[in-house]
């Protein structure tokens, strides 16, 4: 089978892109063509396809230039991306399309492409941007979803990257494409990691039949668990607000004594390096991948994901599983599935540093409690998260659609 595999990045940026390696990894793994649609960047794995790559837009930033006005037409329509899918559709035919995160830096209307050359679709929702123009509902906001709110309301607010402009033409692009059904009609079957959003979405208007449940697998279960370690606390993932960093900065600075290393960047980058600047046992990493990330999550006594937003899944819970880590997280979103026994991990309070502060406190004090949870944690990622059952659920919606 031929799939076309689609995502805004086609490198592991996050956790949305190293799922979609993976899961190419894996389908090239039992035979089949991968076939990758993405934007040009300058950290891209190599690939024979990407002469058909659309051209690259910035997104971190507000620009009030060209490029700025280069992000917002690619959030509606880009002539380019259109042009270039259909040419790679028809020099490979695909037998399946397989969205994952596209948005701002590629338009939803290709999905008017893949119809028109009768190319059925399937999309892993990966956020909740189809849902809430935020991207994310966030539980400490009063109204965790904006779906509804006006336009001039978004704008108002600045909820997007704290800028008129940017809130502006995140809410215009929202309401466009829910307006036009891009999604619902453009998309034939909804894989959602958890219940938990596939409540979300049939709450929001999606139709329960087109909802799959299917959570996410990982690649590190290949790997031989360890469960000894150096005696550190590990955050990997984005620096954003979201994902409630500032929290575990704050939780670290009530146990002085226990060390801590961050991996990752972002948006809040900068500064959260000036407050851990002032914590003598906190370390940023930095950026990491591939063997020098894992490394540093053998080695870690602990792995923290403090995040502070209903998380679609959790892929760095079960990551830190599978590799035999217990998990400190939130008690919010998707997490509370990924860790429903309290034998894996523990879940606090989003956003409370005390609770954070205590829980990690129990697995540095216990080494015994660790390895314990770690092994659980382990048995359980080889019952649930392991590729094989991934990849029959996977294969059974593709063929569906056949």
């Amino acid at each position: 089978m031929k799939i076309l595999q689609i995502n805004k990045y086609y490198f592991p940026k996050g956790g949305a892109d190293r799922y979609m390696l993976d899961l190419s990894d894996l389908l090239m793994s039992h035979g089949h063509e991968v076939i990758p649609f993405s934007m040009h960047h300058k950290s891209n794995l190599p690939s024979e396809y990407a002469d058909y790559f659309v051209s690259s837009v910035e997104t971190d930033r507000v620009h009030f230039d060209m490029a700025g006005i280069q992000v917002f037409s690619r959030m509606f329509y880009s002539r380019e991306a259109h042009q270039k899918l259909r040419k790679l559709i028809r020099k490979t035919r695909p037998d399946v399309a397989h969205i994952h995160n596209i948005y701002t830096q590629i338009p939803p209307t290709i999905l008017d492409i893949l119809k028109k050359e009768g190319i059925p679709v399937v999309m892993t929702i990966h956020d909740y941007h189809m849902i809430a123009p935020n991207y994310m509902m966030r539980f400490s906001e009063e109204n965790k979803n904006l779906a509804d709110k006006s336009l001039w309301w978004l704008t108002a607010n600045r909820f997007h990257m704290n800028s008129y402009a940017a809130s502006f033409a995140q809410a215009l692009a929202f309401k466009f494409h829910r307006g036009r059904k891009s999604y619902k009609l453009g998309v034939d079957a909804f894989i959602c990691p958890s219940d938990f959003v596939k409540a979300e979405h049939i709450k929001a208007g999606f139709k329960k039949e087109q909802m799959t449940v299917i959570p996410h697998f990982t690649k590190r279960l290949e790997e031989v668990p360890k469960y000894h370690d150096d005696g550190y606390v590990l955050y990997f993932g984005r620096l954003a607000k979201e994902k409630g960093v500032e929290t575990l900065l704050k939780a670290m600075q009530i146990i002085p004594d226990v060390p801590c290393k961050v991996v990752g960047t972002g948006p809040q980058s900068h500064d959260l390096q000036i407050e851990a600047d002032k914590l003598s046992n906190v370390i940023f990493e930095g950026y990491k991948q591939g063997e020098g990330l894992w490394d540093l999550v053998r080695r870690a006594r602990v792995i923290v994901v403090p995040s502070e937003f209903y998380e679609i899944f959790g892929l760095v819970a079960i990551e830190a599983a599978a590799l035999g880590k217990p998990v400190v997280a939130s008690n919010i979103g998707a997490l509370k599935d990924v860790i429903a026994d309290r034998k894996t991990g523990l879940l606090v309070q989003p956003g409370n540093a005390h609770e954070f502060s205590q829980a990690i406190k129990r697995f540095v004090d216990d080494e015994a409690l660790a390895v314990s949870f770690g092994k659980t944690a382990r048995a359980r990622a080889e019952k649930r998260y392991n590729a094989d059952t991934h990849y029959k659920a996977i294969m059974k919606i593709y063929e569906s659609l056949l």
